[in-house]
């Protein structure tokens, strides 16, 4: 099979955000009788992530179909860092909802970490920009907005192109910059411009072995356009 060639351009149009409360397809699957659990568990997953996975294990057999759910059992083993309980419900959580945008995000950062960088703009249906994946959607949640450029600002780093993956992480401390996805994402991109740094300083090679040549010259053609937002 053929190789997909990386995006060449980082194409995002204007995007309603909001930071109130959106009802989607995937929490309208929460029962209301369990909506302020869900809510309750959300806050734990930063807060006290073990005391996140303790609560929803709790409930886990019997609504373990909630998209919702498996992401936050997802954020508190990442919090924790039980990688291997994270790629396992990221991996089922995927695989049963595909098209739910953070099973996406969170399947593609383990592709990426796992070094699978074919798997990335599949699972993204070769799009980076976030309305035209959803074109049924009208308003986004900030925290969507910020899981999807973190996955790209990732990825792009990954492919060693450094200009694209600053440009996804500035359009995410616009939004906002204190949420932990941006700090996360921050780390990351300064990493990569020190990096760059000490390579012209001292003539090092990338610290990455795992990404291939190949995507590192096709990288360097990427061309990442401006951002428009309706907030």
């Amino acid at each position: 099979m053929e190789q997909h060639s990386p995006q060449r351009k980082l194409e995002v149009k204007e995007l309603k955000i909001t930071y109130e409360g959106i009802e989607t397809k995937w929490t309208k699957m929460t029962p209301k009788s369990l909506r302020k659990k869900v809510t309750q568990i959300q806050e734990y997953t930063q807060s006290d992530p073990q005391k996140a996975i303790q609560e929803i294990s709790k409930i886990y057999l019997r609504h373990r179909e909630l998209p919702i759910l498996n992401n936050y059992l997802n954020l508190s083993y990442q919090a924790i860092g039980d990688t291997e309980n994270v790629d396992k419900i990221t991996v089922k959580t995927y695989k049963s909802f595909p098209r739910y945008l953070f099973a996406k995000t969170n399947y593609a950062h383990t592709c990426l970490r796992k070094g699978e960088m074919d798997k990335f703009e599949e699972i993204f249906e070769y799009q980076s920009d976030l309305q035209a994946l959803y074109p049924e959607r009208e308003v986004f949640h900030y925290t969507e907005f910020l899981a999807f450029m973190s996955a790209w600002a990732f990825y792009y780093y990954k492919i060693g192109a450094d200009k694209a993956s600053m440009a996804c992480y500035k359009s995410m401390k616009v939004v906002d910059a204190e949420h932990h996805t941006t700090r996360t994402t921050k780390v990351l991109i300064h990493r990569t411009w020190l990096l760059w740094l000490m390579d012209k300083i001292f003539g090092k090679n990338s610290v990455d072995k795992q990404i291939s040549e190949a995507f590192k010259d096709k990288a360097k053609q990427v061309s990442p356009s401006k951002y428009s937002y309706k907030l």
